[in-house]
């Protein structure tokens, strides 16, 4: 190696904007599909975020280090360790949970190349979860920040002090000398991403005492999860979801799951008309506790539905749910999400000051 140690170069950057997922969505054990934070528009067509090796690095027991940081700010000036975990279904990825770090090595292969690109999932943690993480590590210190408000247990001012919904990688070459520690970073080889920002999708509704529910189509043959927040839900109550026949007197029980004291899951049904009649068919829900309707929604069945907009549908159910969790009534489940991405933020595009706790 040179005297002169040169940085890491990004070829392929994560995207700008990007969807949070809680861990329910993420779940290998609920049958759900990882999802990666993907590259943004580069020349290569690469899909997921790149960097170049510079070629004075030859050592076998190199590592990238990539860990997720908080933005910078006037009201936090300085850079933290993003609470939001990281992850990769990757082998031999040396993992430092406290720090939110991975350590990815490097192949001989990629060295040859002067490639590595990464897989890397991106958690949001639930209210409850933000409760318990009462500070930052700042990065590259052994030392945490300070205290920035006055309860440390408000997870709304925790997302609004850090900006939470703002979030950059780091990445760094490292190299391991003992099998028993964790890799030595070389803070000069560091280069930063650009900032990632959660993403949120527009509703019509700004009434956050009507039930929300996404998606609000789905397949004609069933099996699309839905995400609905009932703002009359009691837990301590037997709750009941039916899919109404409007032909016939007759509806059919779903099984539901509370994902927190506000917000419900559940699977949908086939359509229960068998013939589709122009292509879609809206479909009554009726949701009861105790045998007492408290609420009801239309669900559109259609023979063909576009995945884009159920994704867009599915993003603006998450911002929902966050701003639910919000008002300090209702906390998340630790293993399922206060997380389907900010669950239903019913606010315009507009009013970008509420989108960070997205």
């Amino acid at each position: 190696m040179g005297e002169l140690i040169l940085p890491l170069r990004i070829v392929a950057e994560p995207k700008p904007s990007h969807r949070e997922r809680y861990l329910c969505e993420m779940d290998p054990s609920r049958n759900k599909s990882q999802r990666f934070i993907r590259a943004d528009s580069n020349l290569e067509n690469l899909d997921y975020p790149t960097i170049e090796i510079p070629k004075q690095w030859v050592s076998d027991k190199l590592y990238i280090r990539v860990t997720l940081i908080t933005v910078w700010s006037d009201q936090v000036p300085v850079i933290c360790i993003h609470p939001y975990p990281i992850d990769t279904p990757e082998s031999n990825v040396i993992k430092d949970p406290e720090r939110n770090t991975l350590y990815f090595p490097i192949s001989q292969d990629e060295l040859n190349r002067g490639r590595k690109s990464f897989r890397i999932s991106l958690r949001k943690l639930t209210q409850q979860e933000l409760r318990n993480c009462t500070s930052l590590w700042l990065l590259n210190k052994d030392e945490k920040d300070i205290q920035r408000f006055s309860d440390s247990r408000d997870a709304r001012k925790f997302i609004e002090v850090y900006q939470l919904g703002k979030s950059k990688l780091i990445f760094s070459i490292a190299d391991r000398f003992q099998a028993s520690v964790l890799p030595v970073i070389y803070d000069t080889t560091s280069v930063y991403s650009q900032i990632m920002t959660a993403s949120t999708c527009s509703t019509t509704n700004e009434n956050d005492s009507v039930v929300k529910c996404v998606p609000q189509k789905g397949q004609w043959q069933g099996g699309d999860e839905i995400l609905m927040v009932v703002p009359k839900l009691d837990k301590r109550r037997t709750c009941k979801v039916y899919f109404e026949n409007p032909s016939s007197n007759e509806k059919e029980e779903v099984n539901v799951e509370f994902v927190d004291l506000k917000t419900i899951a559940f699977t949908t049904p086939p359509c229960p008309l068998k013939t589709p009649d122009n292509g879609k068919k809206e479909i009554p829900i009726a949701i009861t506790q105790s045998g007492e309707e408290i609420a009801r929604v239309s669900f559109c069945y259609e023979s063909c539905i576009i995945d884009k907009c159920l994704n867009c549908n599915n993003a603006s159910l998450f911002a929902a749910l966050a701003d639910s969790n919000m008002d300090g009534q209702s906390s998340m489940s630790t293993t399922c999400f206060d997380e389907r991405d900010h669950f239903f933020r019913s606010y315009d595009h507009n009013v970008q000051s509420e989108s960070d706790s997205s």
